[in-house]
C-alpha cells in the first residue's frame, strides 16, 4: 500500500503497518527479493542498523514508548522484513483518539485496528517529519548510538 510508506531508501523501505493496534507499529522492508534473515548481506545488516536507530528515535520523538519489540516474523509475507513494535505501559493519543496496549509486559497479542489508506498516510507523514528532524538535528529530533 502506497500510503503505508515512509520512505523507500537504497536498501530498506520503512513502513506503517496496517494494523496500528500498538500506535507506531512499523515495518523495515528489505527492498531485494530475499526469504531468509540468514541471507541479509552484511551491507544490508548495516544500513539495518542505521534505519532501526532513524525510526526509533522518530517513533521514541513521536509517541513516547517505554519499550520496542523487534521481530522478524515473516509468517504472512516472506519477503525479509523487521516489525519496529513500541510498546506502552500508559495510554496513548494520536489524532484525538486512545490507543493502548493491552499486553503490557508480555508478548503483544492479535488485536486488529486496522487503520483507513487516509490516516495510514497522515501516520506515515508525522514520522517521516520526525525521521527529518533527527536527521537535520532539528529540535526534537533523536541521534541515536546502538
Amino acid at each position: 500500500m502506497p500510503e503505508s510508506v515512509i520512505e523507500e531508501r537504497s536498501l530498506w523501505t520503512l513502513a506503517v503497518n496496517r494494523n496500528q493496534d500498538l500506535l507506531g507499529k512499523t515495518m523495515l522492508v528489505l527492498r531485494r527479493a530475499c526469504t531468509a534473515v540468514v541471507d541479509i548481506e552484511p551491507t544490508e545488516w548495516t544500513a539495518l542498523h542505521e534505519e532501526i536507530g532513524r525510526l526509533v528515535a522518530a517513533l521514541g520523538t513521536l509517541f513516547q514508548p517505554d519499550q520496542f519489540n523487534f521481530a522478524f516474523l515473516m509468517n504472512l509475507d516472506s519477503q525479509v522484513h523487521l516489525h519496529v513494535i513500541p510498546r506502552f505501559e500508559s495510554p496513548r493519543r494520536w489524532r484525538d483518539r486512545e490507543f493502548t496496549d493491552p499486553h503490557w509486559g508480555s508478548a503483544f497479542g492479535h488485536e486488529q485496528r486496522l487503520l483507513d489508506p487516509s490516516d495510514l498516510e497522515s501516520l506515515a507523514g508525522d514520522i517521516r517529519s520526525r525521521l527529518r528532524e533527527a536527521v537535520s538535528g532539528l529540535p526534537g529530533g533523536c541521534r541515536c548510538s546502538f
